[in-house]
């Protein structure tokens, strides 16, 4: 059975919101970002880094989160979560990069002002966050105008890594009023059935 290791309230629940949505059966460790779990002998010879999520699927060990959801949309996919042409593919990974690589450092970093700052924010972080992310958010503002999802017609891990790390902004207290097909986009896929199912199951139900 495939194992994830890590949080479902940590970048491991984009692993484990994939998993649901493929329908596919796993056993996850629950342990959190720096936690001393993560630091253990036995965690760090899967996975050197001492960062979550971890997926062990068989004898692969497979550690970041987007290589991880790549695996199984090709692995176990056939067809869902991916795209069926190269430039459907490409257009898929054109905008899960745009998004890591332009928007997820300042995403990261409201969100952790929000979870560690004790009410206390530092607003230089919050404000050079705010600022990189207005740059970059009108772009994606106009790819989602009249769809209703980033790439293609159809759930992608896309939207599974992209949604999720534009959903840390708003914690931190981004203000999406300006952005509202974004804003739409983060909501459907907070509110997807295989989203809602990974919540229960969190919860105990």
């Amino acid at each position: 059975m495939i194992k994830v290791y890590g949080s479902v309230f940590s970048r491991a629940g984009m692993v484990m919101l994939a998993l649901e949505e493929l329908g596919l059966e796993y056993e996850s460790v629950d342990m959190l970002p720096r936690s001393e779990q993560t630091q253990s002998d036995e965690y760090r010879a899967l996975n050197p880094t001492g960062k979550i999520p971890t997926l062990v699927d068989g004898d692969l060990v497979l550690f970041e989160t987007q290589a991880i959801l790549y695996y199984l949309a090709r692995q176990y996919g056939e067809g869902r979560l991916w795209a069926q042409t190269p430039a459907a593919e490409a257009d898929i990974l054109r905008w899960s990069l745009y998004i890591s690589n332009q928007m997820e450092v300042p995403a990261l970093d409201m969100l952790i002002q929000f979870k560690f700052s004790n009410g206390n924010p530092d607003q230089a972080v919050i404000e050079r966050a705010t600022a990189e992310l207005t740059r970059f958010m009108p772009l994606l503002e106009q790819q989602l105008d009249g769809r209703e999802w980033i790439s293609g017609e159809q759930f992608s891990i896309a939207d599974i890594h992209g949604a999720m790390v534009l959903s840390w902004p708003k914690l931190g207290g981004f203000d999406y009023s300006a952005y509202p097909n974004v804003h739409r986009w983060i909501k459907s896929v907070l509110s997807h059935p295989a989203q809602k199912r990974l919540m229960e199951k969190a919860k105990g139900g």
